[in-house]
């Protein structure tokens, strides 16, 4: 009877030690996994580190306001609300537009500006980053791939 209790208490723990091991092994899998999708933020510092982690908080708040333009124009879009977004690029290194703001350019227009006077808003990757485009309602826009419901000015800039 010892004979089978010692047998049985033996398995259990080498069970146990086998679970806990794959655990300890998931949870290293898992951490490694962290660091490696999070290197560029945990090797931020100072101003730039409480940026980010602000900019996080307001998304964590609400995320909805994340857009997922990857498919589109490989850009993230934070769309604010009342008609401004800004785009980060998920590939700076092969554009000059590493973010674009574009605002609803309505109350500005009703205030007397000239739209003509702008260039037109041109495909995703030919803006000249510091040069105000336009884009009118209803026009396709490059980096949503969609028509815009209102008037829309835009502005690049490449931080590189």
């Amino acid at each position: 009877m010892r004979h089978i209790v010692f047998i049985l208490v033996t398995g259990h723990m080498c069970f146990l030690t086998s679970v806990l091991a794959d655990d300890k092994s998931a949870a290293e899998t898992e951490l490694s996994k962290l660091k490696r999708e999070y290197a560029d933020v945990l090797a931020l510092e100072g101003t730039a580190k409480g940026e980010i982690l602000a900019i996080a908080k307001i998304l964590r708040a609400n995320p909805k306001i994340a857009v997922d333009q990857t498919a589109a124009s490989s850009e993230y879009c934070f769309n604010s609300g009342l008609g401004t977004m800004v785009h980060f690029t998920t590939q700076p290194e092969s554009t000059p537009e590493d973010i674009v703001y574009e605002f609803d350019v309505s109350g500005l227009i009703a205030a007397g500006l000239d739209p003509a006077r702008l260039q037109p808003l041109p495909e995703r990757g030919r803006m000249t980053p510091g040069v105000w485009y336009f884009l009118p309602k209803g026009q396709q826009d490059p980096h949503h791939a969609h028509a815009m419901a209102n008037p829309t000015i835009a502005i690049a800039v490449n931080v590189k």
